[in-house]
């Protein structure tokens, strides 16, 4: 009998769509490299550089300059309108739908992108690191609480950068990944080897999208072919938003720029908006209460 999609996301935590046809594929990367400044080559012999913490957005300008892995947030952007039609892609949204539910917020928008040459290392992680480290419990992996965001990477090359531990969302680490995160429960050293870690080979055009309380990292040995994938979130707003939908930079979204999106675009940014006036506390989102309103704290 055939696994829906539903179901393989909530067993696995990930699952691999088949999304763009190959003209769609050249046109973001004409779109893309239009963007950045691809002819941009930083010094080789400048040493392996970490992955810097990706949530604050790099300046597009600054492309190149480092050999390092690039990470750009899009949707609050001046100039980067042409590529914002990626984030409501039919066959993005009629997924993120069949798993979530109904009334889609995106909440994240961004590029990665990285030189062909570059070696790229991010410690493995849950995506906590919102959560003050006293605040996570074990409670926010359990299959009982429904995780209200997809998270998404759709390259526009063959890439395998993006590595899991299937199955780890609903559940809290094993007594082995503690050990591999070495005391920390945000990011693992990098280096650390994570019992059950695999790649997820991806081609072009493919997307992975997956649960975000999944152990996960970013690897790529030594990129053959310059990076350039496309990085996007939702929720749904039929159900309260977990703290994941406050990565964007709401201040950012104002009236002024509103005005120069396309009509789509404008629309979910005002969802966006309205769903921030409805939850502005993000430090809410990972509190009992929040979680199980119908349950007292002494069934925790």
């Amino acid at each position: 009998m055939e696994v829906s999609l539903k179901d393989q996301f909530l067993k696995e935590g990930y699952v691999i769509i088949d999304v763009l046809k190959e003209s769609e594929i050249e046109g973001f990367r004409t779109l893309m490299d239009a963007l950045l400044n691809p002819e941009i080559k930083a010094d080789p012999t400048g040493g392996t550089l970490s992955a810097a913490f990706q949530h604050l957005g790099d300046q597009l300008a600054d492309f190149g300059k480092e050999a390092r892995q690039y990470y750009f947030h899009l949707l609050t952007k001046r100039g980067t309108e042409s590529i914002h039609h990626a984030f409501h892609h039919p066959v993005i949204l009629a997924a993120v739908e069949q798993i979530l539910g109904p009334d889609l917020i995106v909440n994240n928008a961004s590029i990665l992108a990285a030189n062909e040459g570059t070696s790229y290392s991010l410690g493995w992680h849950r995506d906590v690191i919102q959560i003050p480290e006293e605040d996570i419990e074990d409670w926010l992996f359990s299959p009982d609480r429904f995780h209200n965001s997809v998270q998404i990477n759709l390259p526009l090359v063959d890439e395998s950068s993006l590595w899991i531990v299937p199955r780890s969302h609903n559940r809290p680490n094993t007594a082995a990944e503690d050990a591999a995160f070495g005391g920390t429960k945000h990011y693992a050293p990098v280096g650390a080897e994570m019992p059950g870690g695999m790649p997820v080979p991806l081609k072009a055009g493919q997307a992975v999208l997956y649960n975000n309380n999944l152990i996960h990292r970013g690897y790529t040995e030594v990129m053959q072919v310059p990076r350039r994938t496309l990085h996007m979130g939702y929720h749904s707003a039929a159900y309260p938003p977990t703290w994941h939908f406050y990565l964007l930079d709401d201040q950012l979204l104002t009236d002024e720029y509103l005005e120069t999106l396309s009509p789509t675009m404008r629309r979910m940014m005002n969802e966006y908006l309205a769903c921030r006036k409805k939850y502005p506390n993000m430090e809410d989102t990972w509190k009992w209460a929040y979680n199980f309103p119908y349950k007292s704290a002494t069934d925790n």
